[in-house]
């Protein structure tokens, strides 16, 4: 038995860390006329992780698969 879990632990925990892997999304800001809109603040919904658009509208952030 010990010997499975010896064994097992290892993938278990390779595993979970592959399940919290990040993803990079990145995007352009503008207004409805397709202006770029600098200083704009991108929030993922339901957490306090954010960022700001640049000068050209343009942001990138990580967010958790």
């Amino acid at each position: 038995m010990k010997k499975k879990l010896n064994f097992l632990l290892p993938i278990l925990l390779f595993a979970s860390v592959n399940l919290m892997a990040q993803t990079l999304v990145e995007g352009l800001v503008t207004t409805n006329e397709g202006v770029p809109l600098p200083g704009a603040t991108i929030v993922i919904k339901g957490t306090t992780t954010g960022t700001t658009s640049d000068f050209d509208g343009n942001f990138s952030i990580e967010a958790m698969d």
